[in-house]
């Protein structure tokens, strides 16, 4: 049940953290302390090991166009050679884009819509169904997946890590179901920490300002002996909130601290440990349908409570070249506390793969994973879930060849997944892709993709109030007959570096996606979930980089993207939750050799179906790295703006906030 409407019961909801107890970030700052000292203490190894990063307007674009992937095939290749449009942020790109979560970072990605929906709740797609639980783009972590099959999507205020340990966020726009399963369907995320061993020494970075009040972290790596590796990490922020019409409350604090084990025993095998553990709050004024006029909805102010934690295990072993296999096992624990609703989710996941290389220039990946999910939901009123526990249990299997032909200019690759799960039968993804590359510097390429998306908690087992009317709440209920939804995708690309200073890259694509869910009224007071509606979205994404000087270096992209669903009625609509243009600009400058100069503008067309306004805005970097070691930098968000909302809240019905210009300072120090 909800709440009395009482104030000041709802207010009562919105409890201090520090009041009374010790609060969490005296924990981990204590944690976070002590590890430093005793590894200081108790460190192998020189600090002075721990190289700077690279300087992007150094490198050349045969060097950014041979960037090694993994995400695409499953095996590392160079990215002029992947049939896919795939993007890589790189451990540099980040350290210059003045971002301080992964959210903001992936802004910078050609052909992502990425929204602040408010101080900490995003939405972030690709090629369409924006959302704050976008149902049609997967995230992983090391391979570690970080979907939820809830509501479905991401919990994006919960998705952090120490960006200075990030190597590379491979980012792949189009279905991706083959290698990486279901829910992969308009894309998928990999985020790729780095090995312990690059991390050695120590790092501590501290900042604030206006929006991003105060954060830090802190970061030891050493050894053991010559094969054993490590790192220990501490890191917390405070973000102050939003505006909001209705008064705002989202503001935004969180913990976390965790740490990487690397073991090299010999040369044919590899071991890796690593995990993670986090607690904040996030603050939100929610609302909720009522019978009572004359709004017929009451509101209550309330601190969400968020914890979890995850452990990795991975064992690679090599048998020859381009041979190898691989183990991998993960335990990911998550807690969710709010007025709508209450989430206690344990997750196993064991996965394993084997790449082999045979005659004639064929290379081929196959493996198996198994996953259970099981839940404890709490309910209310406004939200609930028959029943109220359940696995889920996904069973999957792949294999993938790649052929390389006239001597290696033609690469056929055909691949093929096997997927069942709770809510689905099985269900086969095949893959056809095609590259050819026409000159050292310049290849065609396509692609021919079937994905699917398993139905999630809420549109089998869940209910939700949409409104309220004086004598009864309308609501919107799941359906034991919702199926997966299925995406047949074409894309046609084509990357080229023109000259020694000018890269382009360009896709169009086109998606059919079948039994897509929408909402079906059964009578005044009751909406059904079903899974009959049609989708077909098509578009394209540009992106180039331009060195324009040895000094200065410009990165351009622009994507388009329209959107038609068709009702079993034969009635059509066009998506009014993303937007049809998006350009953006970067720009980086070295000034002089210590003092860096970053900028990058953004445009974002209106999102008709939520009454958003179009937007342009401006981010700026100052950074000046007086040594190796040493980094200062300020950074200014949103400057053409004193406010904008990019985004509204929907299925958890929150205030309407306006994203703020904000500005801080930064200062990192490695020894």
């Amino acid at each position: 049940m909800i709440p009395s409407a009482n104030p000041a019961l709802f207010e009562s909801t919105r409890k201090r953290p520090w009041k009374g107890r010790t609060p969490v970030w005296a924990v981990i700052v204590g944690l976070a302390t002590s590890t430093f000292t005793l590894t200081h203490t108790w460190a192998a190894t020189d600090s002075s090991t721990q190289d700077p990063p690279a300087d992007l307007t150094t490198l050349s674009l045969e060097e950014l166009m041979n960037v090694e992937v993994s995400s695409v095939s499953r095996r590392t290749q160079p990215l002029s050679q992947t049939a896919a449009a795939v993007f890589v942020v790189s451990q540099e790109d980040i350290r210059r884009s003045g971002a301080n979560s992964i959210p903001e970072v992936l802004r910078m990605v050609p052909g992502l819509h990425v929204a602040r929906i408010d101080s900490q709740k995003y939405s972030i797609t690709s090629r369409g169904y924006s959302g704050r639980f976008a149902d049609d783009l997967l995230v992983l972590i090391d391979g570690r997946t970080v979907y939820s099959p809830l509501v479905p999507g991401v919990f994006w205020e919960v998705q952090d890590l120490p960006l200075e340990d990030i190597e590379r966020i491979e980012v792949i726009r189009g279905p991706g179901g083959t290698l990486w399963g279901a829910n992969a369907v308009n894309g998928a995320i990999h985020i790729i920490t780095k090995k312990a061993q690059d991390t050695q020494g120590a790092l501590v970075t501290i900042g604030g300002g206006t929006e991003e009040r105060a954060f830090t972290t802190m970061r030891y790596g050493g050894q053991f002996g010559n094969n054993l590796s490590y790192r220990l990490f501490g890191k917390l922020f405070d973000r102050d909130r939003t505006t909001s019409a209705e008064g705002s409350h989202d503001d935004w604090r969180m913990g976390r601290t965790g740490g990487r084990l690397d073991w090299n025993p010999g040369t044919h095998d590899a071991f890796t440990l690593q995990g993670d553990y986090y607690q904040g709050q996030a603050g939100q004024l929610t609302f909720f349908p009522t019978t009572t006029g004359p709004s017929f909805s009451t509101n209550a102010v309330e601190d969400v409570r968020m914890s979890g934690g995850n452990v990795l295990g991975r064992w690679q072993h090599t048998f020859g070249e381009r041979n190898n296999f691989t183990f991998q096992f993960y335990y990911d624990r998550t807690r969710r506390d709010e007025l709508s609703f209450k989430e206690i989710r344990n997750t196993v996941d064991v996965d394993i793969q084997h790449q082999f290389a045979l005659p004639l220039g064929q290379q081929i990946v196959w493996g198996l994973g198994y996953r259970v999910s099981g839940d404890q939901l709490r309910n209310s009123e406004s939200l609930s879930f028959d029943p109220a526990e359940r696995r889920l249990r996904t069973f999957s299997a792949f294999v993938q060849d790649e052929i390389t032909m006239f001597q290696d200019k033609l690469r056929f690759t055909a691949g093929v997944k096997y997927l069942k799960n709770t809510f689905s039968g099985g269900l086969l993804l095949p893959n056809v892709r095609l590259l050819y590359q026409v000159t050292p510097n310049q290849s065609v390429w396509g692609a021919v993709t079937r994905s699917n998306r398993f139905p999630s908690r809420f549109e089998r087992d869940g209910r939700r109030a949409l409104a309220g009317t004086p004598t009864e709440l309308v609501e919107l209920q799941g359906n034991a007959g919702v199926r997966s939804e299925t995406l047949w995708g074409y894309e046609l690309g084509y990357r080229a570096q023109l000259t020694s200073i000018l890269s382009f890259d360009a896709v169009g694509f086109y998606n059919d996606y079948r039994q897509s869910t929408g909402e079906q009224e059964v009578s005044d007071s009751l909406e059904l979930v079903r899974s009959q509606v049609t989708t077909r979205t098509y578009g394209g994404e540009l992106s180039g980089d331009w060195r324009a000087l040895p000094w200065w270096r410009l990165r351009p992209a622009f994507s388009y993207l329209h959107i038609r669903r068709t009702a079993p009625e034969g009635i059509e609509t066009e998506s009014g939750e993303d937007p049809t243009y998006q350009f953006s600009l970067r720009s980086l400058m070295n000034l002089t050799d210590t003092i860096e100069f970053d900028t990058t503008f953004r445009f974002i067309d209106r999102l008709v179906g939520l009454d958003v306004d179009s937007y342009t805005n401006l981010d700026v970097r100052l950074g000046w790295r007086p040594t190796s070691k040493l980094e200062f930098s300020v950074v200014g968000h949103n400057l053409l703006e004193n406010r904008h909302t990019e985004f509204k809240p929907e299925f958890i019905q929150t205030a309407v906030s306006h994203i703020q210009r904000g500005m801080f300072g930064k200062v990192t120090w490695r020894f």
